[in-house]
């Protein structure tokens, strides 16, 4: 089973968290891949360039993949989903801190606004949200929103702020919990019938 941890603006596979939880899931016995993206403040914003390299990296999506994406890189992930081929359907996507949207122009491209949330949904058979109630950088309302878009299943923690330190004992957990539950049911069974 391969986890795909993917970083986010102004940050490399080696800052926050990202170390720690890949050593933690390389000795839980997956496989980690982390691309390091062309994700800075430092240059223009390419989604194409940065699509490409995640395609590399990434390549196809297998039905027993797991995304985590933090932050800006919540949104990368969701991006991914929508643009590249897709022969399988990956088990599930989990937003760390992920924004709904931000007011910087060079950004604005890669928001749920922009896609098609009722078609992401159905590019991963479950989507969960973790959020801080704290985060100071992105509000809970954004996860909250994210939730409410993709019918995600929402964690919400109490003061773990925007993710950025070095251990999230949460982030592993989450992940052991998908990647050992039995996925037994079809796709769309546990919404609602909005129809009725």
């Amino acid at each position: 089973m391969r986890i795909i941890l993917i970083h986010g603006f102004n940050a490399n596979p080696t800052m926050n968290f990202h170390p720690w939880l890949r050593d933690e899931l390389h000795a839980a016995g997956f496989q980690v891949i982390a691309p390091e993206l062309p994700l800075s403040s430092k240059e223009e914003l390419d989604m194409p360039a940065i699509l490409e390299v995640m395609k590399k990296e990434v390549g196809y999506l297998k039905n027993d993949d797991i995304l985590l994406g933090h932050s800006l890189g919540g949104l990368l992930v969701l991006q991914y989903l929508e643009a590249v081929e897709m022969v399988e359907t990956p088990r599930a996507v989990v937003l760390v801190a992920a924004p709904w949207n931000v007011a910087r122009p060079e950004l604005r491209r890669l928001f749920v606004d922009d896609l098609d949330a009722d078609v992401l949904m159905w590019k991963a058979r479950e989507f969960v949200i973790i959020h801080s109630q704290d985060d100071k950088l992105v509000p809970i309302e954004h996860g909250r929103k994210l939730a409410q878009q993709l019918r995600a299943r929402l964690i919400e923690t109490a003061t773990d702020d925007h993710y950025m330190g070095e251990q999230y004992p949460i982030l592993l957990e989450t992940i052991k919990q998908i990647a050992t539950t039995p996925f037994e049911y079809a796709p769309g069974e546990t919404l609602e019938d909005q129809f009725k």
